[in-house]
C-alpha cells in the first residue's frame, strides 16, 4: 500500500454540519449549483436521495426539513475515533483539516488529539483587518495550527484583493503556508472567475518567499494553474474536490496534467480528497489516482513526497 499524505482531508460531518450543507444547497437559490453538483453525494451520507430530500421540504416545509435531515444526520455520524482507525486502514499517514464550521478552536481540540494523524487549517475574516491578522497570530502561536486557507468564493476577494495582503505577510512572517482557492466556483454570489489563477501570480510576485498552495484544480483554466508553479518556485498544486478520474478523461481540460504530472512539475503536484465535498470515501478517491497512467515514481510525488516537502518533512 502507498504512503498517502492528504492536503484537503475533511472530517466526517456532524449532525448540524451536515444539516447546514444541505440546507444551503437545497434551500438556498444562489447555492442551487452545489446541490445539482455535489448535493446527492451529501444526501447520501445521511442515508438519503436528493428526491427524498426534495419530498421533505415539500411536505414538511423549511423547519420541518431542517429537523429531518438533522435527525439523519445524527443517526450516520462518525466520531473522529473510528475516522482515524479507518485513515490507518486506507494508508493516509496524516492530512490538513478542519472544523466543518471552519472554527479554529474546535479545530484545535482535534489536532492535538491526534497530533499525528492532523495539521489544522486556519481561517480569518480579511475583512476585519488587523482583528484577522492577530486571529492568524494566535492560531499559530496558541492553538497550534499549521496553514492558512484562503477560499475566495466565502470571502467574496479574489486572492490578490490588497485586503487578504496583511494576511500573506503574517503568515510569510510566521513560517506558515497559505492554501488558495483556484478554480470555477458556482455560487453566483461572487463572479464566476473569482478564483482565477491569475490573482495568486500577482501574490507569489509580490510575496517572493510566502508558501502557496494553489488548490482545487484550477478548472477550467488548468494551463493556466500549471503555469504558476512553472513561474514560481514558492507555488506547489492541488487538485482537491475534482474528481481525479477527469485527468484521463478525453475533452475534460484536465489532460495537462498527465504531461506536468510527469515531467517539468512531478515534484509540485500534491494529493488533496476533499473527499467530503465528492461524497466518495476516501480511499475510493485515492484509487482513482492510482488507476491514471503516470508512472509509480509520478504517483509517490503526488500522494506523498511533494506534501512532505512542501511541510518542510523530508
Amino acid at each position: 500500500m502507498r504512503k498517502v499524505i492528504d492536503l484537503c482531508l475533511d472530517m466526517p460531518m456532524d449532525a448540524e454540519a451536515l444539516t447546514s450543507t444541505l440546507g444551503s444547497m437545497c434551500l438556498d437559490p444562489l447555492y442551487r449549483g452545489y446541490k445539482k453538483t455535489y448535493g446527492a453525494g451529501i444526501a447520501a451520507q445521511v442515508g438519503l436521495t436528493i428526491e427524498q430530500i426534495d419530498k421533505i421540504y415539500e411536505q414538511e416545509g423549511r423547519e420541518g426539513f431542517l429537523n429531518v435531515i438533522r435527525a439523519a444526520a445524527q443517526e450516520h455520524a462518525v466520531t473522529p475515533e473510528e475516522f482515524v482507525h479507518h485513515l490507518d486502514e486506507v494508508g493516509v499517514e496524516w492530512g490538513i483539516t478542519c472544523d466543518g464550521n471552519h472554527d479554529n478552536r474546535k479545530t484545535a481540540e482535534l489536532v492535538h488529539s491526534f497530533p499525528e494523524k492532523f495539521k489544522g487549517f486556519i481561517f480569518v475574516d480579511p475583512h476585519k483587518g488587523e482583528e484577522s491578522v492577530r486571529e492568524l497570530e494566535v492560531c499559530v502561536k496558541e492553538y497550534g495550527l499549521h496553514a492558512l486557507y484562503l477560499t475566495a468564493f466565502r470571502t467574496k476577494l479574489n486572492a490578490a484583493d490588497r485586503r487578504n495582503y496583511p494576511l500573506y505577510s503574517k503568515a510569510s512572517e510566521l513560517g506558515i503556508p497559505v492554501h488558495i482557492y483556484s478554480s470555477l466556483n458556482l455560487s453566483k454570489a461572487v463572479p464566476y472567475d473569482i478564483g482565477h489563477p491569475r490573482y495568486i501570480d500577482q501574490v507569489a510576485r509580490d510575496f517572493p518567499d510566502l508558501k502557496i498552495m494553489a488548490g482545487v484544480s484550477g478548472w477550467p483554466w488548468v494551463l493556466d494553474f500549471l503555469c504558476l508553479a512553472v513561474r514560481h518556485e514558492n507555488v506547489y498544486l492541488n487538485f482537491e474536490t475534482h474528481e481525479p478520474e477527469k485527468i484521463a478523461m478525453r475533452g475534460s481540460g484536465y489532460e495537462p496534467y498527465l504531461f506536468y504530472g510527469e515531467t517539468s512539475l512531478k515534484e509540485r503536484i500534491c494529493f488533496a480528497s476533499n473527499w467530503g465535498t465528492q461524497s466518495r470515501p476516501v480511499e475510493e478517491v485515492i484509487e482513482a489516482v492510482e488507476q491514471l497512467p503516470f508512472s509509480d515514481d509520478a504517483k509517490d510525488h503526488i500522494l506523498y513526497k511533494n506534501a512532505k516537502t512542501f511541510y518542510d518533512e523530508l
